[in-house]
């Protein structure tokens, strides 16, 4: 089997962006004109409760609170969107990332009707659903907003986040073409960025510290990749804890690289305890089916068939039960259980697999 990876710096960053307050002045401007004060009492206590951890409150109060924009009219529309956008972060916090699609596509649609394209709440919503889109397998649906959304954020917003998110999920997508050359100097970018923005000690620099050693790695460049990924570990752990899907994300990279060093004992160490993490932390399923492909490819590397069927299998379940029919990582799993499926000599199987991931591939 050739060396696989996964990218997980840019798609790390999709679920952990936090809850956006949003059009604080427009909410602000409603209430003093008296008008739409039960819808942003509303949205204020979705944010609180998200902030809790309290997902399916928040829900309930973000939907409520779209009811009520929608009755205020047109002119409120981007109260409206905004309130959507934070309904999607929701929805996403809870694994249920199919639902929030349609819901951000609609956000988008009203704050760039409503604000326009060059506004920065346009732009996190953009963002935010690249990545989602990114991750479900449409690498042309979100690069086609990542292109967009960066011209407008190098002239207009060269200091605030959304630059270096823009510029991470750009490589991360690059990557996963195998245009490592083209993402390394965006990754980069992203990282100095995100240092001057943020600070050494954010979050924000974590995950561009990840994002330029995923683009090493796929370079097959493992003494670069791996301190960048034990800067991140380093960062996730202290500042969001061990137990974190994004702590489990980085220790999933770092098996990978000590599988491929031979070190199968420690990749084994960490891959299991990714994939615990990845499996108590409700809506990372996509931490989850990463960490079984990672133990896939280690079962592989170790002659363990039956097991490294198991977990690719359990793994493309997933990755179905998600919504992903298609792109680069999906045609990676199957393409990594067709080979299972040969030294299984179970050639047909094999056989109908890669002809689902030539599937998956294609248009990508």
């Amino acid at each position: 089997m050739r060396r696989l990876g996964r990218v997980g710096g840019g798609l790390l960053g999709l679920f952990g962006l936090g809850v956006s307050g949003g059009l604080l002045n427009l909410f602000g401007a409603a209430a003093a004109l008296g008008l739409g004060s039960e819808a942003r009492e509303r949205n204020e206590r979705g944010l609180q409760a998200a902030s809790r951890g309290d997902q399916a409150g928040a829900e309930k109060l973000y939907r409520e609170a779209i009811e009520q924009w929608g009755r205020l009219g047109p002119e409120f529309s981007p109260h409206l969107g905004i309130t959507e956008f934070n309904l999607a972060q929701s929805l996403c916090a809870q694994g249920r990332r199919g639902e929030a699609m349609p819901v951000l596509e609609d956000s988008l649609a009203r704050l760039r009707g409503s604000l326009g394209v060059r506004h920065l709440s346009t732009l996190s919503v953009m963002n935010y659903l690249a990545s989602l889109r990114l991750m479900l397998g449409d690498m042309p649906g979100a690069e086609t907003l990542l292109r967009e959304a960066l011209p407008i954020e190098r002239e207009l917003y060269p200091r605030d986040e959304q630059l270096p998110l823009t510029l991470g999920a750009l490589s991360s997508l690059l990557v996963r073409r195998k245009q490592v050359a083209e993402a390394l100097p965006l990754a980069e970018e992203a990282l100095t960025l995100s240092l001057q923005v943020s600070g050494e000690d954010s979050l924000q620099a974590a995950l561009a510290y990840a994002d330029v050693a995923a683009v090493h790695k796929w370079a097959n460049r493992y003494d670069r990749a791996l301190p960048l990924y034990r800067k991140a570990l380093s960062l996730y752990e202290r500042l969001v804890g061990p137990d974190h899907p994004r702590t489990a994300g980085v220790l999933g990279e770092i098996g990978l690289i000590e599988m491929e060093d031979g070190n199968y004992a420690l990749a084994e160490r960490d891959m299991l305890r990714s994939l615990e993490i990845a499996q108590h932390a409700p809506g990372w399923t996509f931490e989850e089916w990463i960490g079984e492909s990672n133990l896939g490819m280690l079962r592989y590397k170790q002659g363990k068939y039956d097991e490294a069927a198991r977990r690719f299998g359990r793994s493309l379940s997933l990755q179905e039960q998600a919504g992903i029919h298609g792109g680069p990582d999906l045609a990676l799993t199957l393409e990594s259980l067709a080979k299972v499926r040969d030294k299984q000599r179970r050639y047909a199987d094999a056989k109908e697999l890669r002809e689902r991931e030539a599937a998956a591939g294609a248009g990508q």
